[in-house]
């Protein structure tokens, strides 16, 4: 008589030959068989995230394999394991000291503070990265915290985080980042943009230590890299990232990206090498959305709160009503109005007003200023905003910095977070250099010249 386990030997056969070896070994083998008792099979699984998306994707599919090799009137119930396996870092048979005493020399080079290589930006925390109600986010954000509270041990790997500007993905990257330092000191763990990973690999190519470059990264135990869309039709990074994403994943490190897109419309962007989009799909992928209304809401009464001010409620629904694109811009505009309850005692609904239209106008006026940059310099608006430190890219982001200053009222920290992230100690030093060169360099006189005029006759036309 066949026995209980040998049936489900079965059904682990016929889930094998049906689908894919990737998507059996993440989501077919962790699954446990427990009980088989008054025609009711009993699975464990690792957690309930585990178990929402199984049951969404394969629950259907289970039940039949199910039927189909026991009797026809099984039911399938699942638990989540009493015994969560132990992650055990301490196995790590090479500590975080041990690594970094033999990348030494490569960290010094590559590295400009080599006691903090780590990139993370520590005021980035899951408790800032605030969601409320209902909020789709929430899904991002718990898939994230999972990640964090077992790196070596979730569902989830890779993870894929994609959205729209300004909605959080870089917070919530270094807030896993952050967290598995808190859990783990020991790990390595590694965030950066995805144009400074290619700008590494670019000196590294050029001083013949592509090879060190690609045994440092495979070596780590957690990669956090943003807006890989960046690395649009950069090859040669993709084909070094293809290899380090093979032996991270092989040796069941974490990996989490960030994207403007699902991984769906990367092929349609172009530029990307398939085997990479087809790995980047490899795990979960989450979106981040616009906040909805409560999201939005409680953003600004956390800021309120922070900054230890009050404002009439009243104001605080109408921004939470007018600013609905992004969180970036919500923040800003509730900077803003905080900076006026300075000199003002009575901030009210037409202030606020007069302070939204102006930062929406002054952010379009920035973003086409670098979408003009970008074209004369036969750039992409991805090189203008990125982290490329290469000399011409480099220039022309001066002067789309420069030309911002001259032209928008925004502020040095505004044009900064509108123009790639950076803080305003960067944007002074870029307005500086195009200064100096404009006042030394005919050449760059005449380029400067040339846009201000232009800018100039747009703005008259649009006024």
């Amino acid at each position: 008589m066949l026995t209980c386990q040998s049936l489900w030997r079965d059904c682990v056969d016929c889930f094998s030959n049906t689908v894919s070896s990737e998507t059996f070994q993440r989501w077919f083998e962790p699954i446990r068989l427990e009980t088989f008792e008054n025609n009711v099979l009993t699975l464990a699984v690792p957690h309930n995230f585990f178990l929402e998306w199984f049951e969404e994707h394969y629950g259907n599919f289970i039940i039949e394999i199910v039927r189909h090799n026991f009797p026809a009137n099984t039911d399938v119930k699942y638990i989540i394991y009493t015994e969560q396996p132990a992650i055990s870092v301490s196995a790590e048979k090479i500590t975080k000291k041990d690594k970094n005493n033999k990348f030494s020399d490569f960290i010094k080079a590559n590295f400009d503070d080599p006691a903090n290589i780590s990139g993370l930006n520590p005021s980035y925390t899951f408790d800032s990265f605030i969601v409320a109600g209902n909020s789709p986010n929430s899904i991002a954000k718990n898939v994230s915290m999972s990640v964090a509270e077992k790196p070596f041990n979730n569902a989830f790997n890779p993870v894929f985080i994609y959205g729209g500007v300004g909605l959080g993905k870089t917070h919530l990257l270094n807030a896993i980042g952050n967290d598995i330092r808190n859990r783990f000191p020991e790990m390595n763990v590694f965030y950066m943009q995805a144009s400074v990973f290619m700008d590494k690999f670019i000196n590294n190519i050029t001083s013949n230590k592509s090879q060190e470059f690609k045994q440092f990264y495979s070596s780590a135990d957690v990669v956090l890299l943003d807006d890989i869309q960046f690395l649009k039709g950069k090859q040669g990074t993709q084909e070094i990232l293809y290899h380090i994403f093979n032996t991270l994943h092989h040796n069941h490190k974490q990996i989490v990206f960030t994207c403007d897109r699902p991984t769906k419309n990367l092929s349609q962007m172009g530029g990307m090498q398939d085997r990479l989009i087809s790995r980047f799909g490899w795990g979960t992928s989450v979106g981040l959305y616009p906040p909805n209304l409560e999201t939005r809401m409680a953003i600004l009464k956390s800021k309120l709160t922070a900054a230890k001010r009050d404002i009439d409620p009243i104001v605080i629904e109408y921004i939470a009503e007018r600013v609905d694109s992004n969180v970036r811009e919500l923040e800003g505009v509730m900077s803003t109005t905080l900076a006026n309850t300075l000199y003002q005692d009575n901030v009210d609904i037409s202030c606020v007003q007069k302070i939204i239209d102006n930062i929406v106008a002054n952010d379009s006026e920035v973003d086409r200023i670098s979408y003009a940059v970008a074209e004369f310099f036969n750039l992409t608006i991805e090189d203008i905003v990125g982290k490329s430190r290469q000399k011409d890219i480099a220039l022309a982001r001066h002067i789309a910095m420069y030309l911002a200053n001259t032209y928008t009222k925004c502020t040095l920290q505004k044009i900064g977070a509108l123009i790639g992230g950076r803080d305003h100690s960067t944007v002074k030093h870029a307005i500086d250099n195009i200064r100096k060169l404009i006042s030394t360099d005919p050449d760059m006189r005449k380029k400067v010249s040339m846009f201000e005029k232009n800018l100039s006759y747009n703005k008259k036309n649009r006024n």
